[in-house]
């Protein structure tokens, strides 16, 4: 058990020159696609939890039916 703990009661200088070397890494594709995902669903269920506000402020579209000339079969 103590050695699993060693590295977080460590001060030494390799401890620390091990901790700018991982803060200088860049981020992982992976987690920029994941937080990227997780804003867009975010987003997306908070427009449609506030629809009547952004329909009263004029910036989310009414429930006007589409001209059925303008579908496509």
């Amino acid at each position: 058990m103590r050695a699993l703990l060693t590295p977080f009661w460590s001060h030494s200088r390799e401890s620390a020159a091990a901790q700018r070397d991982a803060a200088d890494g860049s981020a992982s594709p992976l987690l920029i696609y994941v937080a990227a995902a997780l804003f867009l669903l975010l987003s997306i269920l908070m427009i449609d939890l506030h629809r009547d506000e952004l329909r009263a402020l004029g910036l989310a579209g009414g429930v006007e039916r589409t001209n059925p000339a303008l579908m496509s079969p």
